[in-house]
């Protein structure tokens, strides 16, 4: 028995692959494309962003690194294994059905989780600065602020949209709902103190009751009294209001509080355009402290100049615009707001991290999403681009009929190449003159399918005649020409007529025109 006695015909294979590939896309979109499409691109950006912030974390860092560990890759080996973490738990949060996170089984689950950790940092917390932010679990070193905005952000979604878009709850479960799921966190938050994750979460929480629909003047006054509030405690504090003043003029103390912000200036300055080149940074060599995390968008300057800042803002600017597309696919009122909450709470913190580093707004102390070094941040991050997916995974729009058309699409069964046999259209079945061979093809019974399948290469290949050219040229017998098959549906002898004139006129020797009969 030869080998090709056994082997699938060419028509199993395709029908093979068509199934296949039907049943591929059921398991992994099961959504229309429309809606997937956003999603895809969304984690395509998000895993180039923290790859991109490995390359950075090991340039800004390798040199500290080599002389205080010994090991140059010390922080970018940590930083991955935050990474592996950081997916898993993006991955569970994007497969977890987010009307169950968002339901009040979900969210008292959460609150017990999030408002423990928070409570634990006030117990058997270390900080710095007069900071305790931070909770010791084992080799890791978490800070559960950054997982209370992943918290908050399903929550006031959930609420915002129960409230003011379903109407499925009344107004006193609505403010019990506000205290314990964005008022008591935030308390949490404030007296660490943390003020500036505390504004990242008052700004989220200000535009998830803008999209809702919260009446707009109320909540312009309500935006008024926090920015108040925020100068009044920025100002009382001294480290904050030494921020302020070296916001101001960071050259006046440029050996002490204005060391940081001027030496990213001088990491800016030197990277021109272009840059001095990835990893031949001189501010590293601790000239920038925290070169690695709050200022490595310096580094960045400085390495990669201008065109690689400008690159890691499109970057950011295209992540927003498809979680901006995901928000609009999304079948409910939740799905819409956490897809828009989430992207909130990333482009706040970015702003936040740049704008500091370029002197624009005081120093806030919040890493660069994705490409700062920090473990609780990058995992943060990675839950958020993890829920504005599971909108999209979740998303049950009504089926249009562009997406029946393209699912009934299928692979052709007659040839490996994927083709198969033509299809005559009604405008050109009346043509008298079609060759034999395209005739007969033309004939053959059409499958039954949704689509239209084109000539299979075998037939196209065969129904090509090759004729005499003229000057010792060949070309292809593409039929008769237009002049020709109208003549001949005009008659016999109009036809004869007509060629008799086109021979005299042919034959004319002076290639005039010549006389009319």
């Amino acid at each position: 028995m030869t080998s090709s006695a056994i082997r699938p015909s060419a028509r199993a294979q395709a029908r093979a692959r068509t199934s296949g590939a039907n049943n591929l896309e059921k398991k992994i979109m099961g959504v229309p494309a429309r809606i997937m499409r956003p999603c895809l691109l969304l984690i395509a950006i998000a895993v180039a962003l923290t790859c991109f912030g490995l390359v950075m974390i090991y340039s800004a860092s390798s040199v500290e690194a080599m002389s205080e560990q010994g090991d140059a890759a010390f922080y970018v080996k940590r930083q991955a294994l935050f990474i592996v973490i950081g997916v898993a738990l993006a991955i569970a949060v994007a497969k977890i059905d987010y009307h169950w996170l968002c339901s009040q089984t979900g969210l008292t689950l959460m609150a017990v989780v999030v408002i423990g950790m928070l409570v634990a940092v006030r117990v058997a917390g270390s900080g710095a600065n007069g900071a305790t932010r931070w909770l010791t679990v084992g080799p890791l070193r978490l800070q559960p602020s950054e997982f209370a905005k992943v918290f908050v952000l399903l929550a006031a979604s959930a609420t915002a949209g129960d409230y003011f878009c379903e109407r499925s709850i009344d107004l006193p479960t609505f403010l019990k709902r506000v205290v314990a799921y964005v008022g008591v966190p935030l308390a949490l938050i404030l007296v660490q103190p943390d003020k500036g994750t505390t504004g990242i979460i008052a700004l989220l929480v200000f535009v998830i009751a803008y999209d809702s629909g919260f009446d707009r003047n109320v909540l312009m006054k309500f935006a008024g009294l926090a920015v108040v509030a925020a100068l009044v405690v920025s100002l009382r504090d001294d480290y904050s209001r030494q921020r302020v003043l070296t916001l101001i003029n960071p050259w006046s103390d440029e050996w002490d509080s204005g060391y940081q912000l001027t030496r990213g200036f001088m990491a800016f300055g030197s990277g021109g355009l272009a840059g001095v080149g990835l990893g031949m940074s001189r501010m590293k060599y601790s000239y920038l402290p925290e070169a690695h995390n709050d200022f490595v968008f310096a580094i960045v300057g400085e390495e990669l100049g201008l065109l690689g800042t400008l690159a890691v803002l499109a970057a950011f600017a295209a992540l927003a615009v498809q979680a901006f597309d995901v928000a609009r696919n999304a079948s409910d009122s939740k799905g819409r707001l956490i897809a828009i909450g989430g992207i909130t709470l990333l482009l706040t913190q970015f702003f936040l991290n740049v704008f500091g580093v370029l002197g624009v707004f005081p120093l806030s102390g919040k890493p660069l999403p994705f490409i700062s070094y920090g473990g609780s941040s990058i995992m943060s991050c990675l839950m958020i681009v993890g829920a504005i997916v599971n909108v999209s995974l979740h998303s049950t729009l009504p089926e249009t009929v562009h997406d029946r058309r393209r699912a009934s699409m299928t692979l052709a069964e007659d040839e490996d190449t994927g083709v198969g046999e033509p299809r005559v259209h009604a405008a050109g079945s009346h043509c008298p003159t079609a060759l034999p061979e395209r005739a007969s093809a033309a004939s053959r019974p059409q499958r039954a399918s949704g689509s239209t399948p084109l000539a299979s290469a075998f037939d196209a290949r065969r129904n090509l005649r090759v004729v005499d050219g003229g000057a010792g040229r060949q070309r292809i017998d593409l039929g008769p020409d237009p002049a020709e098959r109208l003549r001949s549906r005009r008659g016999p002898e109009v036809r004869a007529s007509g060629t008799s004139r086109v021979g005299r006129d042919r034959r004319n020797p002076s290639g005039g025109r010549g006389r009319r009969e």
